[in-house]
């Protein structure tokens, strides 16, 4: 049950400020907030009241999980969530992103099958797909005989972006339920199959897959590039670039020791994954279910 507003501000009136200098005198790896600088010590701005302090850890504090507690979670919940999720920011407002649980067990089962490398996919209480759904706003002039005059890429790419909105809204809402997620884009890899499978017409298209559910444990934070590589003032800027990947390296490679696993560089990691063709037939895949890539 959610506290009352005043009960809240009581609490939180007790607690302030001893609250708030807990967390300023933390450091940005403390906080798990690695890569909100690149400087070792991370100053919470006098603005911010304890509950905002908290609220941004936690967004901060988000790391995929691939280990799941034996717990159910509830149909209320989720559809609170699934609702939370769709109120995400939409192009223009025209709400071109859907959700589908996959709850069947012959479905569930070809889904844990699809991706044998990914074995979290079978044990999650839970598994929906996002999708991005540009066949409602075509319904809207194909009801009335009227041609649709935008089929083009940006029509594609507001509906993709839509259904991503929504997708990481649907990890924060579940996260501040106390759940954890892990986004499978690896869905893609079989985009005809997936498709097929959920009766996906035209102009709908798998955006990633999602599992979720309570976690087994705490997972280590990975760090991130520092703002310096990332956050532009008027202008792009990486002229640094190689500086910055260094600097990145160095804290990748120690977060890496940290977790006691085998310490490798970030970018020759993502150097080796990219070094083969992936998804070569995804535009493909996105003509043939109508969308226009010009």
């Amino acid at each position: 049950m959610c506290p009352s507003p005043n009960a809240r501000t009581r609490s939180e009136n007790g607690t302030k400020q001893a609250h708030l200098q807990g967390l300023r005198r933390m450091s940005c790896l403390d906080r798990g907030i690695a890569h909100a600088s690149v400087h070792p010590a991370f100053e919470w701005p006098d603005e911010l009241n304890a509950g905002q302090c908290e609220a941004l850890a936690r967004i901060a504090d988000h790391s995929s999980h691939r280990a799941w507690a034996d717990q159910p979670v509830s149909d209320a919940l989720l559809r609170v969530l699934a609702a939370c999720a769709l109120s995400a920011p939409s192009k223009s407002f025209l709400q071109q992103a859907d959700l589908i649980r996959v709850q069947r067990a012959d479905l569930r089962e070809k889904f844990n099958h699809l991706i044998p490398s990914m074995p979290w996919i079978a044990d999650a209480p839970e598994f929906w797909v996002v999708c991005a759904n540009g066949r409602r706003l075509r319904h809207l002039f194909a009801r009335e005989g009227k041609d649709f005059v935008n089929e083009h890429l940006d029509s594609f790419f507001n509906a993709s972006i839509d259904a991503g909105l929504v997708l990481m809204n649907f990890i924060r809402a579940a996260e501040e339920a106390g759940l954890v997620c892990c986004p499978i884009s690896v869905i893609r890899d079989q985009a005809s199959l997936v498709s097929s499978w959920l009766a996906l017409p035209a102009h709908v298209i798998p955006l990633a897959g999602l599992c979720m559910g309570y976690p087994l444990a705490k997972r280590n934070l990975l760090p991130r590039l520092g703002l310096e590589a990332s956050v532009h003032l008027d202008r792009f800027d990486d002229r640094h670039i190689d500086q910055q990947l260094a600097e990145f390296d160095q804290r990748w490679m120690q977060a890496q020791s940290i977790s006691g696993k085998l310490q490798s560089a970030w970018t020759k990691d993502k150097q080796k994954q990219y070094s083969e063709a992936q998804r070569a037939d995804w535009g493909a895949f996105v003509r043939e279910q109508g969308f226009s890539t010009d």
